[in-house]
């Protein structure tokens, strides 16, 4: 009986661990390509304006007006 526990414990945490790192590895997998949607929205998209926002896929490029306030000036969907 005590030869068996020990191997069931020890395939319980090797499973658990797997998944932790499997989720750890997903997790960064996804804030990278959201970086990067980021990134595409402000260098590729926005390069001409000081200013841009990210919201979903939906990229807005702001500018300023006469007065100094924001403007949009450009709205464009991403893929």
């Amino acid at each position: 009986m005590e030869k068996t526990f020990w191997k069931v414990t020890a395939i319980i945490f090797l499973v658990l661990f797997l998944l932790e790192t499997s989720f750890f590895i997903w997790s960064v997998w996804i804030v990278t390509k959201e970086e990067q949607k980021d990134l595409t929205c402000y260098y590729d998209i926005c390069a001409d304006y000081p200013d841009a926002q990210r919201v979903g896929n939906l990229c807005t490029c702001y500018d300023y007006d006469v007065m100094g306030n924001y403007i949009i000036t450009d709205t464009e969907i991403m893929r």
